[in-house]
Formats: structure tokens, sequence, C-alpha cells
């Protein structure tokens, strides 16, 4: 029985390594510029100019407010909470990731938005 805990105590360190490895890796790989998706596809934007991103993200940004209307009135009723990530949870993750691909594909095309425009009307 001892030889048994001697050989578990053994482990703890190279366990202990091993997990910190790990947690470094994890750490070092993780950037503040790379989107991570599950649901959309990373290049599913790239070949789109500057107007065929707008009009995806006003059509991608409308999916998205609706899901989250959908999932408020769907919380509202008995059981609501489970509707709404069963049904719409899934969706509105998608319509999410896939603002966030649009977002940083007009930042890479240096489109025009509501955030970058400029009026000129002061210059007058």
């Amino acid at each position: 029985m001892a030889e048994g805990k001697a050989k578990i105590g053994n482990l703890r360190p190279a366990v202990f390594a091993s997990l910190a490895v790990c947690v470094a890796l994890a750490a070092c790989s993780s950037t503040s510029d790379s989107t991570m998706t599950v649901f959309a596809a990373p290049g599913k934007y790239q070949y789109h100019n500057c107007d065929q991103l707008a009009v995806a993200m006003k059509a991608a940004t409308a999916r998205q407010k609706d899901l989250k209307g959908l999932m408020d009135k769907a919380e509202r009723g008995a059981a609501g909470a489970f509707v709404s990530t069963i049904a719409y949870k899934t969706d509105y993750l998608a319509a999410t990731e896939d603002i966030q691909l649009l977002e940083a594909a007009t930042r890479e095309k240096n489109c025009l938005t509501s955030e970058t425009w400029r009026s000129n009307t002061i210059i007058r």
C-alpha cells in the first residue's frame, strides 16, 4: 500500500509540469488579432468588396437583433431559458461570429463604416 502512494506522489510533479507547459503554450498562442470562430468560416468574406460587406453587415446585424428578440421572448415563458438556448442560442452565436468576421474584413479593406466616416459639414 505504501508503494502505491509513493508512485502517485512521484507523479504529481510530472503532472504539474505538463499542466504548466500546456497553460504556457495556450497563453502564447492566443492573440488579440485572431478571431476564433466555431460557426463561421474564417475566409467567408475575403473576396467581398466594401459594398457587399456593408449589405452583409446590415443583414447579419438584423438577424442578430431578431434572434435576440426571440431569445428574450422565449425566456419570459415557462422553461424559457432552456427553450431559448436550444432553439436560438447557436444561431445567435453564428450571427455574432459573422458580424465579427465582417468587421475584421471591413477593417482589412479600409472600408468606410459609420464609425470611420467623417462628415465634412463642419469644414464649410
